[in-house]
C-alpha cells in the first residue's frame, strides 16, 4: 500500500513539473519520456527496489498515450507518425524486451508485457510485419509459461492472447513465429522466422515458440489462465496456413500433450458409479463450476467425471475448427492412446461390473463428440471399417460382434448398457455407421423373392404396385393373423380417398393424420413433374457414396419407397396388429398417438437432414456388389428382430430400449431399410424374418395368452395405470381389484410388455405416416 502511495505521489510530481515545462511537440515528448526510462538503468545500477517504486510505468504510460493520440491524429491509414517510426527505426521494442528479460528491477517483466499487448491491441496500423517489432515479440514469446504459476501468467497470457488474435487476423503472420532453432545459436545471430516464400528445411526441425507457450500455460493451477491458454490455443490450430498445421503435428507436443491429459483424466475415474449418474452429468469446457447446488446433490466421483468430460469436450471442439491436419492427428492420436489403449481392454474384461462401467463411460463420451473426425474415429473403434455385406458369425471386428453379442447376454445391466450404446450411435450423423450396421446387407435386395423383385426392377415401381398381391403371400408363414390386415383395412383408390379405417376408434389422432393423406395424395400429382425435375439431378449428383455402375437409374419421388398411396393402408397394418381385446389406451383416454406423430416429425426431420449430403438414393436399389447367395439381415438387425419376438419374457425396462433402437432404425430415411421394416406387405422370401412378420408373431402369442387368462382386461388397464403412476404400489394396486384372490400380478411383466408392443405399433404408424407426408410435400 505505501509503495502504491509514494508512486501515486510521484506520478503528481511529474505531471507537475510537466505542467510548467514548454510546450512540446509529440515526438519531442515521447523522445523524453523514453530517454526517462533508459536513464534510469543508467543511473540506478544497484538499485533493488520494486519497479513499481520507479517512474518507469508511468513514462511507459505516457509512451502508449502519445502513440494512440498520434495514430488519431493521423490523417492517412497505414501511414505511420514520426513517433511510431521513432519506435521502428531505433528498435525501441527489442530494447523493451532485454529489459523486460532480465526482469530487473523486480517486476520489470510485468511490465514490459502490458505494454507489448497495449501496443499490439491499441495501434490500428500493423505492426508485426516489421522485423523489429516481430523479433522482439517472439522473443519476449520464448520467456511465457518458462516458469509455472509465476507471478507474471497473467500479463504472459494477455500477451499470447493478442499474439493469437492478431495472427488469427492475418493468418500469413503465424510464419513469424515458426523458426529452425538451430539458426540462433549461429554467431549469436537472433533466430531466422520460416517466411511464407521459404522452403523448409532439410530436417524438418522447427520450432513453434507460441504454441510451446500456450501447452505450458494449459497446465496452470488458476483455472482462469488455462482457459484463456486453450482458447490462444484454438486459434491457433484454425489457422488455414498448412506449416502451421504441420508444425504444430510434427514438431510440438500439442497432440502428445492433450491425449496424455484425457487418458490420465480417464484413469482417475471411478470404477463403480450409478449409470443414471454418469447419463445425468452435463459437463462443458470453460463452465466446470461445481455449484453448491450440485455440491448437494453429488455422488463420489463427480468432480473426475467432469472434469473428464469437460476436457473431452475441449478437445472436440477444438477438432471441429482445427485445420484438417491438426484435428485428423489429434483424432488418430486419441483413438489409439485413449479408445484403444485405455477404454478397449476395460469394455472387453470379463467381469460384468467392470465392462457395464467401461460401456457406459464410452456411451457417454460418444454423446459428447460432435466433431466429424472424432466421431468417424469413435465409430471406427466401435464398428470397425468393414462395408461388405457381413455373414452370421463371421465379425471380423471384435468390439463390434463382442458388444452386438451382449445385447443378447443373460445379464439385464449388461444388455441394457450396451443397447444404450447403439441408441447413441445411431443418434450420430455418420453414413458409416448406417451403412456398417444394416444397410450393406440391404442393398442387395435379396429379402425380397427373385420375381417380385425383377418386376418390380422392371416397373421403376418400387414395392407399391405388388402390395395388393403380396397380402396372401405374406400369410404363408403362419406366423400370425392376417385377416385383419386383408379385412378390417380400409380400401383406397387412385386418387387416394379412404374409408374410415377400424382403428379410428382407437384415438382421434388418426383423424388428423387420415385427412393429411387425403391432402397429400390429392396434391402429389401436381407435384411430380416439380419433383422430377428437382429431385433426380440432385440424387444423381450426390451418389458419390455408391457406385454409380451398380445402381439402378434414381427415380423421382412418384417412385419413391415413402411416396405410397397406400399409405393409409400402412398405417392401419401397425395399428390393426393387435386384437382389440389387448388394447388398453382407449380405455385410460391414453392414446398418445398425436404425440407420436410430433415426436416422429421432429426426429425425422433431424435424420433426414443429417442425411442428405450422403448420396442414397430414393428409391430401392439392388446392387451388384452386395448381393448374397442367402440372405442375411446382419447381425444388428438379426439380433433386434430376435430379441422383439421374446418381448413377452423380457423386463419392462429392457423392452423400452429395445423398441427404441428398433424406432431410430426405422426412422432412417434410406429405401432399403424403409421396405424392409415398414412395408407390411413386402413380398420378402418366406425364411426372410421381418419386423412385421415378427410383431405378427408376438401378435399371435398375445392372442393365445388373452384367451387363457382370466380378467384379462382389468388387469391390463390396471398395469397401464400403474406405469401411468396413477397406482403407486403394487399394494394399491391389489386393493383396487374386486377380487384380489383371483387375479395374481405374476404375470406383471408379460401386461407390461404388451402394453410397450401396444404404444410400438402406434409409433411405427406415425413414422410410417410421417415419411409418406415428408416426401409428398418435399419441394
Amino acid at each position: 500500500m505505501q509503495k502504491k502511495m509514494f508512486t501515486k505521489f510521484t506520478t503528481l510530481i511529474q505531471h507537475a513539473v510537466d505542467s510548467f515545462a514548454p510546450n512540446l511537440s509529440l515526438q519531442e515528448e515521447f523522445i523524453h519520456h523514453w530517454k526517462a526510462v533508459t536513464s534510469y538503468f543508467v543511473d540506478n545500477k544497484g538499485e533493488r527496489g520494486h519497479v513499481e517504486q520507479t517512474q518507469i510505468p508511468g513514462h511507459l504510460d505516457q509512451m502508449m498515450r502519445i502513440l494512440y493520440e498520434e495514430e488519431g491524429l493521423s490523417l492517412e491509414s497505414g501511414t505511420t507518425g514520426p513517433c511510431l517510426e521513432y519506435v521502428l527505426q531505433h528498435k525501441l521494442m527489442e530494447t523493451l524486451y532485454t529489459l523486460g528479460r532480465t526482469d530487473h528491477p523486480p517486476g520489470m517483466k510485468q511490465i514490459i508485457l502490458s505494454f507489448f499487448t497495449k501496443m499490439l491491441s491499441r495501434i490500428k496500423h500493423p505492426l508485426l510485419p516489421h522485423i523489429n517489432v516481430h523479433r522482439a515479440v517472439q522473443r519476449l514469446v520464448k520467456t511465457c509459461g518458462e516458469v509455472r504459476a509465476a507471478p507474471t501468467e497473467k500479463e504472459e497470457i494477455e500477451f499470447l492472447c493478442t499474439v493469437c488474435a492478431k495472427i488469427k487476423t492475418d493468418p500469413y503472420l503465424v510464419n513469424f513465429f515458426i523458426e529452425a532453432p538451430g539458426k540462433s545459436q549461429d554467431k549469436g545471430r537472433p533466430s531466422l522466422p520460416l517466411m511464407v516464400s521459404s522452403q523448409p528445411t532439410a530436417t524438418n526441425n522447427l520450432e513453434f515458440c507460441l504454441v510451446d507457450a500456450l501447452i505450458s500455460l494449459m497446465s496452470s493451477p488458476d483455472a482462469r489462465i488455462s482457459v484463456k491458454a486453450c482458447e490462444g490455443l484454438m486459434l491457433c490450430v484454425s489457422l488455414p496456413e498448412e506449416s502451421a498445421a504441420k508444425c504444430i503435428v510434427a514438431d510440438t507436443k500439442f497432440c502428445g500433450h492433450l491425449t496424455e491429459r484425457l487418458c490420465q483424466l480417464y484413469e482417475d475415474l471411478p470404477t463403480v458409479i450409478s449409470p443414471a449418474d454418469i447419463d445425468s452429468v452435463d459437463a462443458k469446457w470453460g463452465l466446470d463450476v461445481f455449484t453448491e447446488r450440485e455440491d448437494h446433490q453429488s455422488f463420489i466421483g463427480k468432480r473426475t467425471l467432469i472434469s473428464f468430460l469437460s476436457w473431452l469436450d475441449y478437445c472436440d471442439q477444438l477438432i471441429s475448427i482445427a485445420n484438417p491436419l491438426v484435428a485428423c492427428a489429434l483424432s488418430t492420436s486419441i483413438h489409439v492412446e485413449l479408445l484403444k489403449g485405455k477404454m478397449q481392454p476395460l469394455i472387453l474384461q470379463t467381469c460384468e461390473t467392470g465392462a457395464i462401467m467401461a460401456t457406459c463411460y464410452l456411451t457417454r463420451c460418444l454423446k459428447t463428440v460432435c466433431s466429424q473426425p472424432l466421431l468417424t474415429e469413435f465409430t471406427h473403434f466401435i464398428l470397425g471399417n468393414e462395408s461388405e455385406p457381413e455373414k452370421p458369425s463371421e465379425s471380423v471386428h471384435k468390439m463390434r460382434r463382442t458388444l452386438i453379442e451382449r445385447c443378447n447376454h443373460i445379464s439385464e445391466e449388461v444388455c441394457l448398457s450396451t443397447m444404450k450404446l447403439f441408441d447413441m450411435l445411431l443418434q450420430k450423423e455418420d453414413a458409416h455407421i448406417f451403412q456398417n450396421l444394416f444397410l450393406r446387407n440391404l442393398l442387395g435386395r435379396c429379402y425380397m423373392k427373385p420375381q417380385a423383385s425383377s418386376n418390380q426392377s422392371q416397373d421403376g415401381s418400387g414395392s407399391t404396385e405388388t402390395q395388393d398381391a403380396s397380402v396372401p403371400t405374406e400369410s404363408k408363414d403362419g406366423s400370425g393373423p392376417t385377416g385383419s390386415q386383408d379385412g378390417s383395412g380400409p380400401t383406397g383408390t387412385q386418387d387416394g380417398s379412404t374409408e374410415t379405417p377400424a382403428a379410428d376408434e382407437e384415438d382421434g389422432g388418426m383423424d388428423a393424420a387420415s385427412s393429411h393423406v387425403k391432402d397429400a395424395d390429392s396434391c402429389k400429382e401436381e407435384q411430380d413433374e416439380e419433383n422430377k425435375e428437382r429431385t433426380a439431378p440432385d440424387s444423381q449428383r450426390k451418389g458419390d457414396s455408391h457406385d454409380k455402375a451398380a445402381v439402378e437409374s434414381l427415380p423421382t419421388p412418384k417412385d419413391s419407397a415413402y411416396v405410397r398411396p397406400e399409405v393409409h393402408k400402412v398405417v392401419n397394418s401397425f395399428l390393426t396388429m393387435l386384437p382389440e381385446e389387448a388394447k388398453s389406451s382407449y380405455q385410460t383416454a391414453d392414446s398418445g398417438y398425436d404425440m407420436y406423430l410430433r415426436d416422429a416429425t421432429r426426429q425425422f426431420s433431424c435424420v433426414e437432414h443429417g442425411s442428405k449430403s450422403w448420396g442414397w438414393p430414393v428409391k430401392p436399389v439392388r446392387m451388384e456388389q452386395y448381393k448374397m447367395d442367402v440372405f442375411y439381415e446382419g447381425d444388428f438387425l438379426h439380433m433386434l428382430l430376435t430379441r422383439l419376438s421374446k418381448l413377452l419374457k423380457q423386463t419392462y425396462t429392457i423392452n423400452l430400449v429395445l423398441t427404441s433402437v428398433i424406432a431410430r432404425v426405422a426412422l432412417v430415411p434410406h429405401p432399403n431399410l424403409h421396405e424392409f421394416l415398414l412395408d407390411p406387405f413386402l413380398p420378402a422370401n418366406n425364411s426372410v424374418p421381418t419386423l412385421t412378420s415378427v410383431l405378427k408373431k408376438v401378435a399371435g402369442e398375445i392372442q393365445v395368452y388373452l384367451k387363457t387368462e382370466p380378467h384379462f382386461s382389468d388387469k391390463l388397464v390396471v398395469a397401464r395405470k400403474q406405469l401411468l403412476g396413477v397406482m403407486d404400489t403394487m399394494h394399491s394396486v391389489r386393493s383396487s381389484l374386486v377380487k384380489s384372490d383371483s387375479i395374481g400380478f405374476d404375470d406383471q411383466s408379460q401386461l407390461e410388455a404388451i402394453i410397450v408392443i401396444e404404444e410400438f405399433c402406434k409409433e411405427l404408424s406415425a413414422i410410417a405416416f410421417v415419411k409418406h407426408h415428408a416426401a409428398v410435400t418435399r419441394t
